[in-house]
């Protein structure tokens, strides 16, 4: 292997992919980036098993070879160079050197064999999303995703895409978060559940390529039973999936007409809890909302020292008298991932989920938060 790149570029990259690599992996060679170089094309790997992401990049080469290098102390190298031209080749099988302007710097490297090498998905289903529709499902529906060890099908996203239309669904059995979509054209049906990782890793690559706006604007999603394939710009990413059903969320989400309504804004909503929840008892972060025709309230109280907050909310609220209780803490979460100014929010009784919508959205998606009150 003998190539040049530029230390910033070839840093900003390896950068971007190394978030799959788990430093505290006990398997050595998952913690080592593995560089391919066929005829001018550079090919970088990283995995944790589980995920795998690969990355082209062109390079001015000599001689073609392929080697597992550790990603930790490659990137520390790389970061602490001023940007310049450097020069990467391979002194003996199990020797990588860098050359820079002021000196040499040589990795020992592994046996690029041992890297787990992942199948090609066969007769896959497939489908063509915007980059930033993506990023919207993400964005309304990661912060309800579980964390259950006994429950793994929480620790994720469910994605049924259909020909038109796609429902995401996330639920930690506290919130539910469903976001749809109705303007999609796709040939088949497709239905996975995608871990969190995953997701936080497309997220941090479609953030970093909307920002060039001379990327191409769309990406094709591949699955079969057990893998997905996401294709982004110069980058791939391969990731298992969760196996299992779903839970019936559609049992979660009230069917009856609620008939209690609140109007208020997001943000004074938002400032309202944060104040009031820390005058609540740690064990469950319970605050209080009391609706009625003479004034509309958020308190909270630990007796155990003797401590209470109350705010009177500006609100629009049309129903019964009502006394309801939620977690803070989830209240917050439903909250902040909410980028419309006003919402309402409706009740039927303090048992009852609540349902949390914006007032006003975009014609082609519809957003809905669900919330288990604190009884």
């Amino acid at each position: 292997m003998n190539f040049v790149i530029d230390s910033k570029y070839f840093f900003q990259n390896l950068k971007a992919i190394s978030s799959v690599i788990s430093t505290s992996n006990n398997i050595n060679i998952l913690t080592c980036f593995i560089l391919n170089l066929t005829n001018g094309l550079l090919k970088i790997k990283a995995s944790d098993l589980y995920l795998c992401i690969k990355i082209t990049l062109k390079v001015v080469s000599k001689m073609n070879g392929k080697v597992a290098v550790p990603a930790k102390l490659l990137l520390e190298i790389l970061n602490q160079l001023p940007e310049q031209t450097i020069k990467i080749k391979t002194r003996t099988y199990n020797q990588l050197r860098i050359s820079s302007l002021k000196g040499n710097y040589e990795i020992g490297v592994l046996d690029h064999k041992l890297f787990p090498k992942h199948k090609k998905i066969k007769n896959p289903k497939s489908c063509i999303l915007k980059k930033d529709t993506l990023l919207n499902i993400i964005n309304n529906t990661l912060f309800a995703v579980g964390n259950e060890e006994l429950r793994p099908v929480l620790n994720g996203v469910c994605f049924n895409i259909k020909k038109q239309t796609g429902s995401f669904i996330a639920t930690n059995t506290k919130i539910l978060a469903k976001y749809f979509l109705n303007n999609l054209k796709n040939k088949e049906k497709i239905k996975f559940l995608l871990p969190k990782k995953t997701l936080l890793i497309l997220k941090k690559i479609f953030l970093n390529n909307l920002k060039n706006k001379e990327q191409n604007k769309y990406l094709k999603i591949q699955y079969n039973k057990y893998n997905t394939w996401f294709k982004v710009s110069n980058k791939v990413l391969i990731s298992s999936l969760i196996k299992g059903d779903f839970p019936n969320y559609d049992s979660i989400i009230p069917k009856a007409k609620l008939k209690n309504k609140l109007i208020i804004n997001v943000q004074d909503l938002l400032k309202a809890i944060k104040r009031i929840r820390l005058f609540a008892n740690p064990k469950d972060n319970r605050i209080t909302f009391s609706f009625s025709l003479k004034q509309n309230i958020i308190f909270s109280a630990n007796n155990e020292l003797t401590n209470k907050g109350f705010e009177e909310l500006i609100c629009e609220y049309s129903g019964e008298n009502l006394e309801i209780s939620f977690n803070s803490k989830d209240l917050i979460e439903v909250l902040s991932n909410l980028t419309f100014q006003d919402i309402e929010i409706k009740f039927q009784d303090k048992y009852t989920p609540a349902i949390i919508q914006p007032i006003f959205y975009l014609k082609k998606e519809k957003i809905l938060r669900i919330i288990i009150p604190l009884t």
